[in-house]
């Protein structure tokens, strides 16, 4: 069907040349039969070397710049388009563009493009968005005039995501050499340059300010640009294991196996050598509670990796080790995947497929790791040396085990986290991290103490509290012995005194206005949460690309009968619902939707049902790093008792939360401030599994 298209749109192009790219796995075979015409260029999009330009139609040495009548590209996955984009640099202007998605995961939507907000497609003459099978996509776009083809792509990948493209990549990059896309996917700011440089210059700035060159291990050439720093990486193909035990095999492993160091004597971490993963596309979205289903294995068939469920071929790895999102959908009915070590290409793409799958929240056990897998990182590698089958058989213990890997993958090999910490190789600074501003509003003065201890356990985020008392004074002995415990942490804390009188709703909003950060998270009184509990929603929001995310009410502490219950609801998936006590959001969301309700209750749906209204997405992270607490009366949710005892996968007597919660602290201030149980029992004191529930 794809071919059909293609043929269809070569027919009516015209008199121009055409340019037909494919990127990804069996892409090659839907373009290569396509009648072209001499001066037509056929290009593998996701392998071309930037800084390379393309010549088209025998036009090199023109004077004005070629057109094209139409640039065609064909990639398989979301995720090889991303790739894509990268070199799509190199792409020539044209007046139809076309771009077929070959297969998508289930949780994206549609390719329906936004236009650039400058103008450029004020002259649009005609837009076709059309399924080809069960869930491949061709989107095709005609314009009068020739556009730049490069922004066309992105518009039409960025309408799988929604509106927002979720936090930028920094620093800005100037690229050279093969599978330099591998390194800054879906940058379609991104310059391709010369290996010797220099960088260009708009008007009188460099238009990057780090460069990256992507080789053999070849000697580099001299750096010809004094102002962009320059580092130099390796292709997976670097450290092949052909090369490594050829000839030359001794010399390239003492260059691209052993331990390198800074200009400064400084080791390099292993994980920085290898290419990063794209956590837009390549993330836990679509997990499932499979913990009953079959184990797949990472291992070797023929000459390639792949994943194997028995005889059966789920994935084969590309050579350079990516994994696409759609890979990680065919994996979702597994109870996890083993890796045994055999079959990649080499140390770079073992670690590459690897991570990745971590990454997407698979549940991984391996053999050993072998010393040439260094590249995983520490806390990876220790993750899958202590993994049993035991951690992929029951379901909690599954969804903790995933949790753990994809922090580690994402954390060391998220795009984002990579570029950060090439650019502190190099000296140069980077935009800070962004900042959470906790919104903590009480009518209860002996939780204070219980609800700033929570807060204060927090890791791994830039975080201020603004600690609103509603309708009390902060001079009551528990709650100031409370405030100056949390400020003996160091952490900012803005203290709030609203009238008894006020609305809810509006009390909310005031807190938010004596906010400064950049990121709003709202929280609950007498609710317990784990001490990775923002750091989880901040790269839950990275990841989802969403305007709101929260977690699930999965764990419920009865207090009256001393009953924990879990209800194991699905998580990492877009929805209509979150716990209101894990509202994590942008300042400006808050403003495009009005902020919160002047209500005294019903407070958070009123705000998740204007994001949904405003054509906003919402996400649900995991849920176990909180714990929401019942009691007899004085919630919000109206939902009583006998609504748990009824919904729910498994119960224990006692406190028994998921180990992920790590605990809970001793509140502040007064030793007889009143916040609950504070231990973790290592065993429950009685496990029962509800009828038509889990285990």
């Amino acid at each position: 069907m794809i071919t059909t298209v293609l043929r269809q749109a070569l027919r009516a192009r015209g008199d121009e040349p055409a340019v037909l790219c494919h990127s990804g796995a069996d892409t090659l075979r839907e373009v290569s039969g396509a009648p072209r015409r001499p001066g037509d260029l056929l290009v593998d999009l996701g392998a071309h070397p930037l800084g390379v330009p393309l010549s088209l139609g025998g036009a090199e040495g023109d004077e004005e710049e070629p057109v094209a009548g139409l640039v065609a590209l064909v990639a398989a996955t979301p995720t090889d388009l991303n790739r894509a984009l990268t070199a799509a640099v190199h792409l020539p202007r044209a007046v139809h563009v076309l771009v077929a998605l070959m297969d998508t995961p289930g949780h994206q939507d549609p390719p329906v493009p936004a236009g650039p907000g400058m103008g450029q497609w004020r002259d649009l003459q005609e837009l076709r968005v059309r399924r080809m099978g069960a869930r491949g996509w061709v989107c095709e776009v005609f314009f009068p005039n020739p556009v730049e083809s490069g922004p066309v792509l992105d518009a039409v990948l960025h309408g799988t995501r929604g509106r927002r493209r979720g936090p930028a990549v920094a620093p800005l990059t100037a690229l050279s050499g093969p599978e330099a896309a591998l390194w800054r996917p879906g940058d379609t700011g991104a310059h391709g340059i010369d290996a010797a440089g220099p960088v260009p210059l708009r008007r009188v700035t460099p238009v990057a300010d780090l460069a990256l060159r992507v080789r053999e291990t070849e000697a580099a050439p001299a750096w010809n640009e004094p102002t962009v720093p320059v580092l130099d990486r390796a292709t997976t193909t670097a450290d092949s294991w052909e090369r490594l035990t050829g000839p030359e095999g001794r010399a390239l492993a003492e260059g691209v196996v052993t331990p390198r160091h800074t200009a400064t004597g400084a080791p390099v971490d292993p994980s920085a050598l290898v290419a990063p993963i794209d956590e837009t596309t390549v993330n836990p979205t679509g997990f499932g509670k499979a913990e009953k289903g079959p184990l797949g294995h990472l291992t070797v068939q023929g000459d390639r990796a792949v994943v194997r469920e028995g005889a059966k071929d789920l994935v084969v790895v590309a050579a350079d080790g990516t994994v696409t999102d759609v890979d990680l959908t065919r994996l979702r009915h597994l109870r996890g995947v083993h890796v045994d070590w055999s079959g990649h290409t080499g140390p770079a793409a073992a670690v590459r497929a690897v991570a990745s799958l971590a990454a997407g929240g698979v549940p991984l056990t391996a053999d050993p790791v072998p010393a040439w897998a260094s590249g995983l990182g520490a806390a990876l590698t220790t993750l899958l040396a202590d993994a049993t089958d035991a951690d992929l058989t029951d379901r909690l213990a599954r969804e903790e085990h995933s949790v753990r890997l994809r922090r580690a993958a994402l954390y060391t090999h998220g795009l984002r986290s990579r570029w950060r910490s090439l650019a502190t190789a190099v000296d140069l600074p980077v935009p800070p991290a962004p900042r959470v501003s906790v919104i903590l509003c009480t009518r209860r003065p002996d939780m204070v103490g219980f609800a700033l201890a929570q807060i204060a356990r927090q890791r791994g985020v830039d975080l201020e509290t603004v600690l609103t008392l509603h309708g009390f004074a902060a001079d009551r002995p528990e709650v100031a012995a409370a405030i100056d415990a949390y400020r003996a942490t160091g952490l900012p804390i803005t203290v709030y005194e609203a009238p008894a009188d006020r609305i809810f709703g509006a009390v909310l909003n005031d807190s938010v206005a004596r906010a400064s950060g950049d990121l709003v998270a709202k929280w609950d009184d007498d609710d317990w949460y784990g001490p990775e509990h923002l750091a989880d929603l901040v790269l839950a929001r990275t990841y989802s690309g969403a305007e709101l995310v929260g977690t699930g009410q999965d764990f419920i502490y009865l207090q009256e009968v001393d009953l924990m219950v879990w209800r194991s609801r699905e998580s990492e998936t877009a929805t209509r619902f979150i716990a209101g006590g894990t509202i994590l959001t942008d300042r400006v969301v808050l403003e495009e939707t009005g902020g919160f309700r002047p209500l005294p209750r019903a407070i958070d749906t009123q705000l998740l049902i204007a994001v949904s209204r405003g054509g906003g997405r919402i996400h649900r992270t995991h849920g176990l790093g909180y714990v929401l607490r019942r009691t007899g009366g004085g919630h919000t949710w109206s939902e009583d008792m006998a609504y748990f005892l009824h919904n729910y996968a498994r119960q224990w007597t006692g406190w028994r939360p998921s180990v992920l919660l790590e605990g809970a602290p001793r509140p502040f201030g007064d030793a007889g401030a009143q916040g609950g149980p504070t231990a973790v029992h290592e065993e429950p004191v009685m496990a029962t599994t509800h009828p038509g529930g889990h285990p």
